[in-house]
């Protein structure tokens, strides 16, 4: 797939999912990302790391609202619960947008109801492409508290049109902005969608955190892994599936993968891992004690930054840390309580995970 150029791909603006209109390939933030480095970092980036411009998004959660006969499919207008239609979207990979299509058309001739806040069947699907085949695995969040005839209709008139990766239901019945439920039921196909990195494949529940961008994810997880040291002992907090860690694992001594979601440790499961590879479904607070025997780290947080406490005990750490961010402000904060402590930072790297918005994604190297 080749990169477009803004002009080339005008699509970029119109909707909650694309903040930017111009400025797509080195959104504003990157300034002030680079000017941070050049100010503290010994070995600043020189360029922002870019992969596809267009049809890059292979996983997507989209709203369902609008009528029986005129189901709307996309994501919300800023502020509100009215859905803006993104059919043609060059963002998402193409068999997103096949499939959005077919359920459309499903919906239409099952006679689903869409949600309206209140009332209605379906609130969302989630678009999940396993990249080797090109096949997309289905989730319908449904306002129900368990599976019922007209979710049934839908299924056989999906699998009449097309054919699936997966077809899984959650069950989501609160008045809530959370999208997903806690209950998940798998109706049909494979249970995990399987993505390669490298040599390994990686497997993901549809409720496990998985990057979008995946191509340039590889990316990242390659340089993360060249800043691990020989014979580590590696501990992977805020580690997802463990996808950082697995691919690091052939160099370390041991391997210790830090997780709370409980899905993504049933994806690890699923793998076979060497014997030096070990989950543990934790929260980060409770990390800490892995610290004991650990000599290199990575932190992969949410938007907030890394945990209060697991950031101070890394104050007091001494080891090889590896730092990757999905907000910079979050990790210019949280690098300038590391740096007070007596960490240097060394190497630094940004990445274009979400063209179109006004965000890079940072990996970024620390040594005591």
């Amino acid at each position: 797939m080749n990169e477009l150029s803004t002009i080339d791909c005008p699509h970029f603006g119109p909707c909650s999912g694309c903040s930017l209109s111009s400025h797509v390939k080195e959104p504003p933030i990157w300034n002030d990302v680079q000017l941070f480095f050049d100010t503290v970092c010994e070995n600043p980036p020189k360029n922002l790391e870019t992969a596809e411009i267009c049809g890059w998004r292979t996983k997507a959660k989209l709203a369902v609202r609008g009528t029986i006969q005129e189901p709307e499919i996309g994501l919300f207008h800023f502020g509100t619960h009215r859905v803006m239609p993104i059919p043609h979207c060059k963002v998402h990979h193409p068999a997103i947008n096949q499939a959005v299509a077919y359920i459309r058309n499903a919906i239409i001739k099952a006679k689903i109801s869409p949600y309206d806040e209140k009332h209605g069947a379906l609130r969302y699907i989630q678009c999940f492409v396993e990249i080797k085949t090109g096949l997309v695995g289905l989730t319908f969040v449904w306002n129900a508290v368990s599976e019922t005839p007209e979710m049934i209709r839908l299924v056989n008139e999906l699998q009449k049109q097309a054919k699936w990766h997966s077809i899984w239901f959650n069950f989501q019945p609160f008045v809530t902005n959370r999208i997903f439920g806690d209950r998940w039921q798998h109706i049909w196909g494979s249970l995990f969608v399987i993505e390669p990195l490298g040599s390994i494949e990686i497997p993901f529940h549809p409720a496990a955190f998985s990057q979008a961008h995946w191509s340039l994810f590889q990316k990242l997880a390659w340089q993360v892994q060249s800043w691990v040291p020989e014979g580590a002992h590696l501990a992977e907090i805020y580690s997802g599936v463990g996808a950082m860690g697995l691919l690091a694992a052939s160099k370390c001594s041991s391997v210790a993968l830090i997780e709370n979601n409980p899905f993504a440790y049933l994806s690890f499961q699923s793998m076979i891992v060497p014997s030096h590879v070990l989950f543990y479904c934790q929260e980060a607070a409770q990390a800490v004690s892995f610290l004991n025997r650990a000599n290199c780290v990575i932190v992969d947080p949410p938007r907030k930054g890394v945990d209060a406490a697991l950031l101070n005990a890394l104050e007091r750490w001494n080891g090889t840390l590896i730092y990757v961010s999905c907000d910079f402000h979050s990790f210019q904060r949280d690098a300038n309580q590391l740096r007070k402590s007596g960490w240097k930072l060394t190497q630094a790297r940004g990445y274009l995970l979400f063209p179109g918005t006004n965000h890079v994604e940072i990996a970024a190297l620390f040594q005591k």
